[in-house]
């Protein structure tokens, strides 16, 4: 692991949407561009609330093997 990076959304918006927003924070703050996300990445989110993007899911190049993206819902963890 290179970096690590915890973005949070508590907006009333869908799933999807706060996905969305997340991924483009992530980006902007590592300096790349967002990458495609295909039929795929819906896949494994939805199984997972996991995804992992490789250099040809991205326009630009890239300098690092993957990006490892995880939904971590703070509301459905029990106390």
């Amino acid at each position: 692991m290179v970096d690590s990076i915890v973005v949070k959304n508590n907006e009333d918006i869908s799933t999807s949407e706060k996905r969305d927003k997340c991924l483009k924070e992530i980006c902007q703050r590592l300096d790349i561009s967002v990458p495609i996300w295909l039929k795929k990445h819906d896949l494994e989110f939805s199984q997972f609330k996991y995804v992992t993007f490789y250099p040809q899911d991205f326009i630009d190049e890239i300098d690092f093997d993957k990006l490892e993206v995880e939904l971590i819902d703070e509301e459905n963890k029990s106390a």
